[in-house]
């Protein structure tokens, strides 16, 4: 059995049980489209967690490494083009989808690309895997609703594992560099707090 044949075979056989019961589908549809949003609580937990200026650091890591990955997988559906299961009459569709490229996805990508910048550093390795655990049920999501098939879920992992590799190596350049922004930021959340302490007087 060749790759694309076992890619086909895990398709249908986690797809197959889409369209059958109402609450599976509600819930997995939401694990698809909604989850993702999840990755803003994140930032903004790692951003205001303790008031530590490394731990905004660890925000601005995350949030470079899900743009970097991002722009990585688009690079890669533009010039790679590999047609959704739909698009060539395959599985049961909950997810209305334009038929452009499905690998890698999108979705998934960005969710695991949360996940390396944290499992990398052992004191956010409790949120990595808890990231690492959503990123896999949004990649599960996305086969059962019909829009994704499995490699297309690997290839979103091997790009986050990519970026995040890459980062993590140049890590303490990029923290030097982002002393930089949040110099600016903590002056301008200072200048706000003086104002409103001049005018309350």
């Amino acid at each position: 059995m060749d790759l694309s044949s076992i890619n086909n075979y895990i398709f249908n056989l986690i797809n197959g049980f889409a369209g059958k019961n109402n609450i599976l589908d509600m819930i997995m549809l939401f694990f698809a489209e909604y989850l993702i949003f999840s990755v803003i609580l994140l930032l903004l937990y790692l951003w205001f967690k303790d008031g530590e200026e490394d731990s905004k650091k660890m925000s601005m890591l995350v949030f470079l490494s899900m743009s970097l990955s991002l722009i990585l997988a688009m690079c890669i559906s533009a010039i790679y083009y590999h047609p959704r299961p739909f698009a060539i009459g395959m599985g049961t569709t909950l997810i209305n989808k334009s038929s452009d490229s499905s690998f890698p996805s999108d979705h998934t990508t960005v969710m695991f690309a949360s996940v390396f910048p944290l499992i990398f550093f052992k004191k956010y390795r409790k949120e990595g895997l808890l990231f690492l655990f959503l990123a896999i049920l949004v990649g599960f999501s996305r086969i059962f609703c019909g829009v994704h098939f499995p490699l297309d879920i690997v290839g979103s992992f091997l790009v986050s594992l990519l970026i995040g590799t890459i980062l993590f190596f140049l890590k303490d350049n990029l923290f030097s560099a982002f002393s930089i922004p949040l110099l600016w930021y903590e002056k301008i959340v200072q200048s706000i707090f003086v104002h409103n302490d001049e005018q309350k007087t």
